[in-house]
């Protein structure tokens, strides 16, 4: 909520091709793990053990200035991990990196996917755009 980092629009074309370009991240946005459902405890749900799954989520501030958390799959989660390491990275290399590291039998159903999750994270203002 504090956060006080900017970013110039300017160079982010908002309608940009989430495969073929370099999808950029908002800086007030970060991708988190945590062995507990973290997001869903509280007095009335207060769990002995962790799930046999980590709970990733994405904080982010919307455009209105709200926090926000967004639950998300490993799968996604690892897609914003490489976008944040490599940011030159087209969003299409980055899911063709995913495919080998998960040895995944069908390439183009998780382009899809991921072109699907790119999509979504862009609707709620994790991704900006794509870089100009």
């Amino acid at each position: 909520m504090v956060a006080e980092e900017s970013f110039d629009l300017d160079r982010i074309d908002p309608n940009g091709d989430l495969l073929q370009g370099h999808p950029v991240l908002s800086p007030v946005a970060w991708p988190l793990a945590y062995q507990f459902p973290v997001h869903k405890m509280g007095p009335d749900y207060l769990p002995d053990a962790p799930p046999e799954q980590p709970t990733y989520l994405v904080v982010y501030r919307n455009r209105m200035d709200e926090v926000r958390f967004l639950e998300i799959n490993p799968v996604t989660a690892r897609l914003i991990n490489l976008l944040q390491e490599k940011p030159e990275i087209s969003g299409e290399l980055a899911l063709d990196q995913i495919v080998q590291e998960m040895n995944h039998p069908n390439h183009d159903l998780v382009i899809q996917a991921g072109l699907t999750a790119l999509q979504e994270l862009q609707s709620y203002g994790i991704v900006l755009g794509v870089s100009k």
